[in-house]
């Protein structure tokens, strides 16, 4: 039977953090390695396309 263990990263303050993973973003050529969880990288493209919205609305205004 096949055993699942997790393994517990922590930094030197004691917070656990995500291992680093090749991600490639949109618009981007290659992967890059980053520490960032899917789901924090997925609400930052989201908030910048808000941004960049915004942006517009307010140019042209």
């Amino acid at each position: 039977m096949a055993e699942h263990r997790e393994i517990e990263r922590a930094t030197s303050d004691g917070r656990r953090s995500p291992a680093e993973r090749m991600i490639k973003l949109p618009g981007e050529t290659r992967h890059a390695k980053r520490g960032k969880t899917a789901k924090e990288i997925a609400r930052q493209i989201a908030i910048d396309k808000i941004d960049k919205q915004i942006k517009v609305l307010k140019d042209d205004g």
